[in-house]
């Protein structure tokens, strides 16, 4: 079955005063978000990646890298900077793209967006004994719904920000 490629939005966000804050982001940051196929081929009997950029339909299986591109375009160093990229519907989380560093830690959440954690955990409810438990466990990556960078940006620089996920 065939699946046309679903645009998906990205929120930036600025600290102002300790709140973020989405106000003047355009004239601070330019961004944009590429949606690329990931395949697996054989190149002299190596097996590598190659990227399709913008395909126009993706099958159930295959594997997107969603890359967003900033560029500080303020003249002035940003520091803590929100990049909040949801996870397209019709897909599940796979793997961070993008390691943590000094300069961006990614964080992620399973609850559209609201809450953010480095391994998000959730509310589960099991039987043990013959009786409900209700507990903490942590979240498994497919459940994922949006993924966070803190980013420090120098004046004029440009970084790529990227994870995977699979289409369902």
């Amino acid at each position: 079955m065939n699946r046309s490629l679903i645009s998906i939005l990205m929120l930036v966000t600025l600290p102002v005063g300790g709140v973020a804050a989405q106000t003047s982001v355009g004239q601070r940051v330019a961004f944009t978000l590429a949606q690329d196929l990931v395949q697996r081929v054989v190149v002299s009997g190596k097996a590598t990646e190659q990227i399709v950029e913008n395909p126009k339909t993706v099958q159930p299986g295959d594997v997107l890298r969603e890359q967003v591109t900033l560029r500080n375009v303020s003249g002035q160093r940003l520091s803590g900077l929100l990049v909040n990229v949801p996870v397209p519907r019709g897909t599940e989380f796979s793997v961070l793209g993008t390691p943590d560093t000094s300069r961006w830690t990614a964080q992620y959440s399973v609850d559209g967006g609201k809450t953010f954690s480095a391994a998000p955990r959730r509310t589960v409810t099991v039987t043990e004994n013959g009786r409900a438990v209700t507990r903490q466990e942590n979240a498994p990556p497919s459940s994922y719904t949006n993924v966070r960078w803190t980013v420090t940006l120098s004046p004029d620089e440009t970084l790529k920000l990227s994870f995977r996920v699979k289409v369902k």
